[in-house]
This record gives C-alpha cells, structure tokens and sequence, in this order.
C-alpha cells in the first residue's frame, strides 16, 4: 500500500472490530481474554505488557434539518445500509463535540451549513448497542438547498406522514424520527 494514496475503508472489515482483535495496540503482543477487576469483566489484555483492551460504543451525531415541518433525510451511499433513507450524521472524531460533528457531517453529507437548535435525543440499538447516536434539532438558511454527494444519493424533505418507514436505514433512524413524528402530532393537537 501507498503511504501516500488516500484509503477507502473496507467496511466490512471494520465491523470486525473488536471482536476479532488479536494483538495489543500498545506493544504488538498477543491479546487474551481475562477477567478484569474490580468489575470482574471479561476484556482482552496483552500477555506481553498488560495493556486492557477498553472497548466503548462509538460515538455519533446527526442532524434532524427541519424546514416548514418537514425533515430532511439522505438515501445512503455508503455501507452499511446503502439505498437505505436516514438524516445526515456520522462518527465523532477525537477532540470533536458532538454538536460540532453533527454539523460538519450535515455539511459533508448535504451540503448545508446549519444551526443547532437543541438536543432532540440520544439512541442506541439494544440489539446492536455498538454506537450511540446524539441527534440535533437544526435550521438551515431560508434558501439553502441540500446537495447530493457520495454519501447522499438522494435527498428529501419529509412530512411526519411522509417519511419512508419501511426504507429507514437503522433502529436508531427509526426511533429519532418517531420521536420527532410525535412531538410534530403533538403540537398540532396541542
């Protein structure tokens, strides 16, 4: 491989991690299981150096762009998921606040520059609980468009009895956008 020829990365491989580590991030040694006190958890640690392979879920942030009552959505590049509709967020880098990545993701993703409004929520998948994902509440200018990228193969503004239920690319897009369906419901009634 070319240290200077950017990388693509391989998904699939990706999603292996951590489960599949074998080698200390630290020293290269080999990776056992054991048992770690005082929790009593069962980690990886490096036979050679001791190092305790930690292991938390990743963090995400997304934006729900509303406009008019309406949410903006992107149908998906990229795996996982791809064709599958969801709002624009993506991983939060080391150093990045959450609120700071939702909106660089909604500009890389969309092409919009947007204010945060408020947290909407933070969902995790119980049957997948390896990411948590921070939702904003956000407003683009009056006469921003949203714009298609690799990640965003199309893009839409959805009303709370539009959006695509059966095409929503994750539990956590379905729970957020649920979430936000009601409280739209709820001030319409209220």
């Amino acid at each position: 491989m070319d240290d200077g020829e950017p990388v693509e990365p391989n998904h699939h491989l990706q999603h292996r991690y951590p489960a599949e580590s074998r080698y200390c991030a630290m020293c290269g040694g080999a990776l056992k299981p054991r048992i770690v006190l005082p929790d009593r958890k069962r980690l990886k640690v490096c036979e050679r150096c001791g190092f305790v392979e930690f292991v938390g879920p990743k963090a995400v942030a997304g934006c729900l762009v509303v406009a008019e009552r309406r949410v903006l959505l992107l149908r998906r590049g990229n795996p996982p998921a791809i064709g599958k509709w969801t709002f624009p967020g993506g991983y939060i880098d080391l150093g990045e606040t959450p609120a700071a990545a939702a909106m660089r993701e909604t500009a890389e993703e969309v092409g919009l520059e947007v204010a945060i409004e408020r947290v909407h929520g933070v969902y995790a998948d119980p049957a997948r609980p390896d990411a948590m994902v921070v939702v904003y509440l956000a407003t683009a200018g009056p006469d921003a468009r949203p714009s298609l990228s690799a990640e965003a193969l199309e893009v839409a503004f959805f009303g709370a009895d539009e959006i695509p239920w059966n095409e929503l690319a994750f539990r956590t897009t379905r729970d957020a956008l649920d979430d936000w369906a009601s409280a739209m419901a709820a001030a319409r009634s209220g």
